[in-house]
């Protein structure tokens, strides 16, 4: 096959995406996952924050875009693998999800393969045993070094995701923090669809040669290659309660595009020195889990942002469509004077509002402490028509409990509600 004709392949393949029942399967999944948040939201505050059809279309775009700069990385970067590695990829990662949600990444997948190719290769004995022994064999044929190098390429291009989305996806909730005081948290969820082109070894007959001298890097013993559409989901999920979404979706991209660089390079020089897989597969694991512990030591050290202030009133979050949103108030934001009345809580601010029925001005403290001045219409009634929610205060009670928000835990409410039904 020639290089035009795999090149037509690709164009054939691109409608056929959107024929493939994984895609709208992915799709479902994304819809029901930002969904789920808008119930979360609508349950705390009677209102909406976020639109899961935008949401889905804005993930979908995003993702396309995304899966594209990994599909020419890898491709550049001379990324060749074996089709079977990505049965085994997939199979350990739904596995490894059960245990828990956050591992369905595929870094600790791969991870996991790397040093059961490792043991394989060492140890070939249950190769022996029937059904059993055929998985062995895959394991210790697989080549994880290519895969290594790609989960590092999808989480470079991940940072990248999150520093463009900037935690638009985020969702505010009240959540029990220490001693058990109420406060605001953003809940920074996004997902991606991301469809990627990877070269996989084949029988002759396929594309021969090398893009370059030296192609395919991470797999110098291929020859022959073709492409693959492989249709996949990147995301991440954080919490945080010290800072705004966007200050947290940067220091998320910072740490992941650290961790792919540093998983790239050790996967480079697994290629000259082959123990280093175990170092490279060690720290796609425990490197990806001290991300999640780094984040959850940073919050612990540091005191709740979304909490009252002696200063005034502090946003929240900001209802999209609604005139605080057209004069650009911001969460964290904190409201100092409304009609010249000085206002220290949400009782205060209705009777401020009600001072001048039509119009509003307003004085407010911006992320950064400086002084802002902003006015509107708006309508004599309570805040939510000026489109602001407020940090919790001593009167909130209403909160969502996040150790019942966990899959394990949503299949134990269901199982007790079905056996009190018995």
């Amino acid at each position: 096959m020639t290089i035009q004709g795999d090149v037509l392949s690709i164009l054939y393949a691109i409608p056929m995406l959107f024929l493939n029942p994984v895609f709208y399967l992915f799709l479902l999944v994304i819809y029901l996952h930002y969904r789920r948040q808008m119930h979360f939201e609508r349950q705390l505050f009677a209102a909406r924050i976020q639109t899961p059809v935008l949401q889905t279309i804005r993930s979908a775009g995003m993702g396309l875009a995304g899966g594209v700069l990994i599909s020419l990385l890898a491709a550049g970067l001379g990324v060749v693998i074996q089709a079977q590695d990505l049965y085994l990829l997939w199979g350990l990662a739904l596995i490894l999800a059960l245990i828990r949600l956050r591992f369905l990444c595929f870094a600790y997948a791969v991870g996991l393969l790397a040093l059961l190719h490792g043991i394989a290769s060492v140890f070939p004995g249950p190769a022996a045993i029937p059904v059993i022994g055929d998985v062995w064999v895959m394991f210790g044929q697989a080549k994880p070094i290519p895969l290594l190098a790609l989960v590092a390429i999808m989480h470079l291009i991940e940072a990248m995701l999150v520093r463009w989305n900037g935690g638009r996806d985020a969702s505010p909730l009240f959540v029990e923090g220490k001693r058990g005081r109420i406060v605001g948290s953003y809940l920074l969820h996004s997902f991606w669809l991301t469809p990627l082109f990877l070269f996989v070894q084949m029988e002759p007959g396929a594309i021969n040669g090398a893009l370059y001298p030296g192609w395919p890097f991470f797999w110098p013993e291929a020859a022959s290659f073709g492409l693959m559409l492989l249709p996949s989901v990147t995301g991440f999920s954080d919490m945080t309660q010290t800072t705004t979404p966007f200050k947290k979706a940067q220091q998320i991209s910072k740490h992941l595009a650290l961790y792919a660089v540093i998983l790239l390079a050790l996967s480079a020089l697994s290629v000259w020195l082959t123990p280093l897989i175990v170092l490279a597969a060690c720290f796609a694991i425990f490197g990806h889990e001290a991300l999640f512990f780094w984040s959850q030591y940073h919050e612990t050290q540091r005191s709740p942002f979304f909490i009252q202030s002696s200063r005034g009133i502090k946003v929240m979050a900001v209802i999209p469509g609604t005139r605080a949103e057209e004069i650009g108030i911001l969460p964290g934001e904190i409201i100092v004077k409304v009609n010249g009345i000085h206002v220290r809580n949400k009782e205060d601010l209705y009777p401020a509002l009600q001072a001048n029925s039509a119009f509003c001005k307003m004085e407010v403290l911006t992320y950064e402490g400086e002084v802002k001045f902003v006015q509107c219409a708006v309508y004599a009634g309570n805040h939510h028509q000026l489109g602001i929610i407020v940090v919790p205060d001593a009167k909130t009670n209403v909160y969502v409990d996040l150790r019942r928000s966990s899959v394990i835990q949503l299949i134990k409410q269901k199982l007790e509600k079905l056996n009190i039904g018995a």
